[in-house]
Formats: structure tokens, C-alpha cells, sequence
């Protein structure tokens, strides 16, 4: 009897070791995940919109694939655009989901690795053909949304009349009845709206007035956010989850109606009956007559699918043709492009007789830098100089450019040695003054710039040019770094 009591007891203690093992092991791998905030505008249509209460878009589904990647909840909440800036920069949410950079917002934000690509094109009534470029808005009436990045960009041209948009089906029926001139904004969300609200009389201008690349931003200094945010965004880039939710939501575009759709579908349905009618009374003459009436029909429609085909073409190579000349990682314009513009703007000053300069720019023990922080940060390094670089030239015809690695080039038109020094400088002062640590070298990231500027004539090379300005940078780096070097005549003797 008392053997069966020890058994009966030993039984009961297995028995609830092993209803409590799950519960524990459970507990223990359903630690509370960390929540992050992101606001977006509530009116940006496929990208970012409120459905009923619930965030949805392409660059919402991006947000939660950066969350499980990183561990994180992120919440989206679609919200006035305006609003959400003033509520990030207040500290109320961690960040801003689909942001493009501008000058003014590098001062407030720190922003991520690029997000999604935007198209800022025309949007302009059926048949108007004057209107291609920024600089035919000139006195006329154009549409932007308030706080977006056309509202910016128009900022730096005189004569242009801007109109906030608060309702984009409203606006597009403005520009529809003459009320507006143009419309500017992301070719995607422009044609999601009209395909949404069928409104005709409206075409949008094939290339965009400028691509950019969508970021994600935080406040000015929030380094653990941004790295956080950047890890996950970097990782699910890299591993074609990105690619995955673009291909689904480009599934889901659409094309709109317009008014030039109506009239080519009413002349294709009488075409259509004038061609049954015409079939049938030849028909009664000769079926050889039919025949021929058949063939020429099919010639026709052969020969506009090919015209089609053609158009098409054309605008994919304009669209790759852009994106070849710009640089994937720091969004400004590449070696491509440099070497383009240099050709240009040599020729240019040799039959105009004007000076010419470029500096050349390299980052100062960028090697130890990577070595130590990692790719990651070496990119977001590279992005940040990039960005203070763009910021410094701003002259048109001017050009900044991501030379190669961890190289830039600044080419300056109808400007001096003297000018292009002072220039460089500004450089220099600024990406020191971003106060990058690099901790093997106990000091700041800085750069060695070199300065040359010529006159062309007939008996230089372009390349003269160039070798000048890369001898003044090596002679830089050869005395520390951190260092504007002129190359003078007297060196090249």
C-alpha cells in the first residue's frame, strides 16, 4: 500500500513538471516587442492613405516588413502631412514615412537609406503642348500640396504662382476646367487619382520636372531611431522582400481615361461600323473585294500597334536614360553624368572664353572609417556629404557628382581660382562641422579638396584640367587632409 502512495506521488510530480515546462518556455519567447511610430500623409494615394481608419499603401507594407525585420512594431498612422511634420519634429512619433530631402529639411531631419523612387512630373489639360518643363510655369496658376516636395522646389523659381492643394480630386477638376494651368506630384499618385475620380481632359507630361528618392525621416539627431530604421530597410532591400511588395502594389496601378481615350474609342466604333457596312455591301459583289477591304484593316491596325510600341519605347529609354546619370546611393548625379557635363561645359567656356573650374573631393581615412562602423554607416556617411555638397552648389549650370567610392568631383562654371577656393572651403567647413565621429583617428570625418580653374584654348586638353585638380587634392591629403589645396602654375613647372 505504501509503494502505491510513492508512485501515485511521484506520478503527480511529473505530470505537473510537464504542464508547466510549456507555459514557461512560452513566457519566455513572448517578450513584449518594442512599438515605433511613423506618420504619413493621408493623402498620398497608392504610397500612404487612410482606408476606413487603417493605414495601407506600398510604402505602409514596406514599414511593417522593416518592423518584423528589426523586431520592432511599426505603426503608421495617416495623418494631415503639415501636421505630421510639426508632430515629429515635437517629439510626438519617432519618424516621417515617405519623405523626399530638401535643403530646408536637412536642417530639421536626419533621413534613411532611399525608400522608393519618385517621379514629380506635369500634370497639364489634354492638347496643351507649351507646358514640358519648369521653366514654362512662369506666370501661370500651379497646383502643389501643402509641406510636399514640389511646394519646395518651386520655391527657387521666380514667377511662378502656387496654388495648395487640399483635395486632389477637386484640384484635377480645377486644371480639367481651366481653373489651374498645371498640376505637380508623383506620377503614381496623380494617375492612382484620376483613375479613382474618372476625370478626362487631362494628360500628364511623359518626363518627370525631377526624380527623386523617398525616405524615411527622423528628428535632427535621433541617430538610434535612424540606425534602427536603416538596419531593417537595408536588410529587407537586400533580400528582395522590397521588390516582392513593389511587384505586388505595381500589379494593382492603373491607367486613366481621358478625353483623348473617348475620341479614339468613338472613331474606332465608326470606323467599326462604316467597316461592317462597307464588308457587307462588298460582300454582295465579291468576296474577293472583301478580302482585300480585310487585309487593308489589318495593315492598319499592325502599323498603329506599332506606333504604339515605338512611344513606348521611347519613354522607357528616356526613364532609364535618367536613371543612368544619377548615383543609386547618394541620389546625386554619377560619373556618367560628370563626364557628360565636363565635355559640355569645357566646350562652352573655350568658345565663350571663360574660366572654368573643378574641385575634386575625397574623404579622409574613409577606409578606417568603414573598417570600424561598418558598410552601413559608410554609406550613411557618404549620403550625408553628398547631400552637404548638393546643398553648397547650386548655380545652374553648375554640377556636384559622385566621382567614384569615396570620391566627389564640383564642377563650376564661369568661376575663378579664387571663387572655386572659396567654394571649397564652404565644402570642407560644413561636412567638419557634421561632426562624424571616426574613432581610430580620434576625430571627425573631414575631406581633402583640390582646386584648379583654367581658361580653355585650343592647345589644352580637358584633361589638363582634371589631372591639375586631382594633383592639388593628392597634395592635400599629403599634408594631413582636412585641407583646401589651389593648384598653381607654379606647380605644375
Amino acid at each position: 500500500m505504501g509503494s502505491d502512495n510513492k508512485t501515485r506521488i511521484i506520478t503527480a510530480i511529473v505530470m505537473l513538471i510537464t504542464l508547466l515546462l510549456p507555459g514557461r518556455t512560452l513566457a519566455m519567447n513572448s517578450e513584449p516587442r518594442g512599438t515605433l511610430v511613423l506618420l504619413g500623409n493621408e493623402n498620398l494615394a497608392p504610397i500612404v492613405f487612410n482606408d476606413n481608419g487603417v493605414a495601407k499603401g506600398v510604402a505602409v507594407d514596406i514599414a511593417k516588413a522593416i518592423g518584423n525585420r528589426i523586431g520592432y512594431d511599426i505603426e503608421v498612422v495617416p495623418v494631415d502631412w503639415q501636421q505630421a511634420q510639426a508632430k515629429v519634429l515635437n517629439g510626438e512619433a519617432d519618424g516621417l514615412l515617405q519623405i523626399n530631402p530638401s535643403p530646408e529639411r536637412n536642417i530639421l531631419y536626419d533621413f534613411s537609406a532611399p525608400l522608393l523612387r519618385s517621379d514629380f512630373s506635369l500634370f497639364v489639360r489634354s492638347g496643351n503642348t507649351t507646358l514640358r518643363n519648369i521653366d514654362d510655369l512662369r506666370g501661370k496658376l500651379v497646383g502643389v500640396e501643402a509641406g510636399g516636395y514640389p511646394s519646395t522646389l518651386l520655391r527657387n523659381y521666380e514667377g511662378i504662382d502656387t496654388v495648395v492643394i487640399d483635395d486632389w480630386k477637386t484640384s484635377f477638376r480645377d486644371l480639367s476646367n481651366g481653373g489651374l494651368d498645371a498640376i505637380i506630384v508623383d506620377r503614381w499618385i496623380g494617375e492612382y487619382e484620376l483613375a479613382q475620380s474618372r476625370i478626362v481632359g487631362i494628360t500628364v507630361v511623359t518626363t518627370p520636372i525631377e526624380t527623386q528618392h523617398s525616405r524615411i525621416a527622423v528628428r535632427k539627431g535621433d541617430a538610434d531611431t535612424l540606425a534602427l530604421l536603416n538596419s531593417g530597410l537595408i536588410g529587407i532591400t537586400e533580400d528582395g522582400t522590397v521588390d516582392e511588395i513593389l511587384k505586388q502594389w505595381q500589379g494593382k496601378r492603373v491607367v486613366y481615361i481621358t478625353e483623348d481615350y473617348y475620341q479614339i474609342l468613338w472613331l474606332r466604333l465608326a470606323s467599326l461600323f462604316l467597316l461592317l457596312v462597307s464588308t457587307t455591301a462588298i460582300y454582295m459583289v465579291s468576296k474577293y473585294r472583301k478580302l482585300s477591304q480585310q487585309l487593308k484593316a489589318s495593315v492598319k491596325e499592325r502599323t498603329e500597334e506599332l506606333h504604339r510600341s515605338n512611344e513606348m519605347l521611347k519613354a522607357a529609354n528616356l526613364k532609364l536614360e535618367r536613371l543612368s546619370m544619377i548615383d543609386g546611393l547618394t541620389a546625386i548625379e554619377n560619373r556618367r553624368a560628370f563626364d557628360i557635363a565636363f565635355n559640355r561645359g569645357y566646350e562652352s567656356s573655350l568658345r565663350e572664353g571663360m574660366p572654368l573650374a573643378l574641385i575634386m573631393i575625397d574623404i579622409d581615412h574613409f577606409k578606417v572609417f568603414n573598417d570600424t562602423y561598418g558598410h552601413i554607416a559608410g554609406d550613411q556617411a557618404l549620403i550625408k556629404i553628398a547631400g552637404v555638397i548638393k546643398d553648397v552648389i547650386k548655380r545652374p549650370g553648375d554640377l556636384a557628382a559622385r566621382y567614384g567610392g569615396e570620391e566627389f568631383v564640383v564642377m563650376l562654371m564661369n568661376t575663378t581660382t579664387e571663387g572655386a577656393a572659396i567654394v571649397a572651403e564652404e565644402i570642407r567647413r560644413r561636412i567638419e562641422a557634421l561632426g562624424v565621429e571616426n574613432e581610430k583617428v580620434q576625430a571627425v570625418i573631414t575631406v581633402s579638396l583640390g582646386v584648379a580653374a583654367v581658361v580653355p584654348n585650343e592647345k589644352m586638353a580637358p584633361e589638363e584640367l582634371i589631372d591639375a585638380a586631382d594633383r592639388a587634392l593628392y597634395r592635400a591629403k599629403e599634408y594631413g587632409g582636412n585641407k583646401v589645396i589651389v593648384w598653381e602654375k607654379e606647380q605644375r613647372n
